[in-house]
């Protein structure tokens, strides 16, 4: 006779053995019936911090990869940074860099051109192996090769670098082209990787760093593209056997669809030196839930522990604490904004005329209201709200119809045979206006703009229809630019601006993250002197002046700075949240003894 849920729960509290307790842990996660305890912190200890336990994370979807080189998305990062470490660190209470695999803070030449790292000689991978000067030399070739496809968006950062040396094992000499002046930020935070794990036919050996910047260069030497054909492949982004790196955490499994759970590193090198790489948890487990009700449901009854975005209505009237007493309600911000892309490869998004309309068309301020619930502030333009480059005198685009019917009549729309929908001629041909809204699957937020604004745009003559798509399947289709138009967000470190890798019309191409194909010649002008300027004074008329531009071309409708509502299980202790993201640090939660529910043997 099968144990009742009650009985199990008491069994899995007292004591849960790794094999088939975790087995038993999953069956328990997924059925969605376990009754939840009162809960009461009287008596228990809240001061001091006791390790164990494990943090059950709720993400809506696999991430991209775990491998730091080949992943771009908002997960994969969140889930790595435990795993792999690198030189510096944003301390995310201060913002500031901090040394961390490096000793202190890099020394910087006069000309801003070379940068010395000097490596602690303790630090080492979670598999026992010294990293030296050859594992970070090792990870610049890596993101460097530029048939790495899916490093483009992270290599736009290192495109200025010419040459990595590793003079010994603990010394580190970084020359640039040119001046750039978050150097020492990207120089500093390029993940580190293990050579002898990631190489181990010493492939990068064979080519240099100034072979990967010329593509034709690079085109004869067999060994980069040989190297990259071995990186690339899938079990160097999802293995146990290929993801190790220095962090306080390793990965010990991944079963797509359903959890990635990281273990705690028990030989990790830092101890407790570093405040924010404590491993109070035994394991961090991000279990996959593709439907925000499904995860509120699994929060509620105890299967999950934290959920790090809540959809507002589902925040406001399908979590009340007191119903749920064991639950802490709270919002935090992120430096972050949702917006529309146009792309503009498409010739009915060709002309700005248009895709002014289309933003006319957006009633911002009702859409907070009704989808964001007020958990949005509006923005009107690519710099994130809160930084001083933000230009607050840019004009939002007013709801107002009738000037988007203007606007269209200007750009050459009509409705030439009465069928309802507007159409213009295109190289020769009539074309209709009608296009596709791409999101990804499980987003009601995205899905719910797309079909209220899919309603708007019929009132005006435009058929917009709404295509779902698994999150890695979308992805895809975005990078690969096969796409009408897709709301999506951009999320950043809180750091001056340096909008390079999503405007530049350089990252338009090979996976660029310029995904709308933007391509502005006073732009690119403004991005690379933005890059090479150290007076904040002239950056920040560099970034008006781009944000003016950006303002009236709108390749983007920009819709708000979202305001994050979350909750999580108040028997973990020390949860804060932060501007740095990914805004919360769970390897630093701990859970009172008497209220730990998963004890390791």
């Amino acid at each position: 006779m099968a144990p009742q849920p009650k009985r199990v729960r008491a069994l899995l509290q007292r004591h849960l053995s790794w094999g088939a307790g975790f087995a038993l842990a999953v069956l328990l996660l997924g059925c969605g019936t376990r009754r939840v305890e009162q809960f009461s912190l009287e008596g228990i200890d809240t001061v001091n911090p006791t390790p164990g336990d494990w943090v059950v994370i709720h993400i809506l979807s696999d991430p991209e990869s775990l491998n730091p080189f080949t992943a771009n998305d908002a997960t994969s990062q969140e889930i790595y940074t435990h795993i792999f470490e690198s030189l510096l660190l944003q301390n995310p209470e201060t913002t500031e860099l901090e040394p961390n695999i490096a000793e202190s803070l890099p020394e910087i030449s006069p000309d801003h051109l070379t940068y010395r790292f000097r490596l602690r000689r303790t630090v080492h991978f979670s598999d026992g192996h010294p990293l030296t000067s050859a594992d970070v030399l090792f990870s610049f070739k890596a993101v460097k090769n530029p048939y790495v496809i899916e490093a483009a968006a992270l290599r736009n950062y290192y495109d200025n670098v010419v040459d990595v040396q590793a003079p010994d094992p603990y010394t580190v000499l970084i020359r640039l082209r040119e001046p750039y002046f978050l150097a020492d930020y990207f120089l500093g935070g390029l993940p580190i990787l293990p050579k002898h794990i990631l190489d181990p036919q010493g492939l990068t050996d064979r080519y240099t760093i100034a072979e990967t910047n010329d593509s034709v260069t690079a085109a004869r030497n067999p060994a980069i593209q040989e190297f990259a054909q071995w990186f690339r492949a899938p079990e160097r982004s999802r293995s146990p056997e290929y993801l190790i790196g220095s962090g306080p955490y390793v990965l010990e499994e991944w079963r797509t669809t359903q959890y990635i759970r990281l273990r705690r590193n028990e030989r990790y090198w830092n101890g407790e030196a570093n405040p924010w790489a404590r491993r109070y948890p035994a394991r961090l487990v991000y279990r996959v839930i593709n439907e925000r009700i499904s995860a509120l449901s699994a929060l509620k009854n105890g299967d999950i522990d934290f959920i790090s975005y809540i959809p507002p209505k589902l925040f406001e009237e399908m979590l009340d604490t007191a119903a749920t007493p064991y639950l802490r309600k709270v919002t935090y911000e992120q430096t972050s904004y949702t917006y529309i892309g146009w792309n503009l490869r498409r010739p009915i998004f060709a002309d700005r005329r248009t895709r002014q309309a289309l933003s006319h068309l957006v009633n911002r301020e009702a859409l907070i209201r009704t989808i964001m619930l007020g958990y949005a502030r509006p923005v009107n333009g690519p710099i994130y709200p809160g930084r001083p480059e933000y230009d607050s005198t840019l004009p939002p685009y007013e709801y107002n119809p009738e000037r988007a019917r203007q606007l269209l009549a200007e750009a050459g729309w009509r409705d030439s045979n009465g069928d309802g929908i507007l159409d213009k001629v295109i190289d020769g041909k009539r074309v209709d206006f009608a296009f596709t809204f791409l999101i990804n699957a499980g987003n009601e937020i995205r899905e719910n703009i797309a079909v209220l604004l899919a309603d708007e745009f019929k009132k005006v003559g435009i058929r917009a229809s709404v295509q779902k798509l698994e999150w890695a399947t979308f992805l895809q289709q975005i990078r690969s630019h096969q796409f009408d138009a897709t709301i999506l967000g951009w999320v950043a470190d809180p750091i001056p601006s340096d909008p390079y890798q999503i405007w530049h019309s350089s990252q338009a191409f090979n996976r660029g993250s310029n995904y709308v194909g933007f391509i502005n010649k006073r732009v690119d002008e403004l991005l690379e002197r933005n890059r090479r300027e150290f007076d904040p004074a002239k950056r920040l008329q560099y970034m008006r002046e781009f944000q003016r531009i950006i303002h009236e071309e709108q390749p983007y409708t920009f819709l708000w700075a979202p305001i994050y509502p979350a909750a999580y299980h108040r028997r973990f202790q020390g949860v804060r949240f932060f501007i740095v993201r990914p805004g919360y640090w769970a390897n630093t939660w701990w859970v009172p003894l008497p209220l730990q529910r998963y004890r390791e043997s």
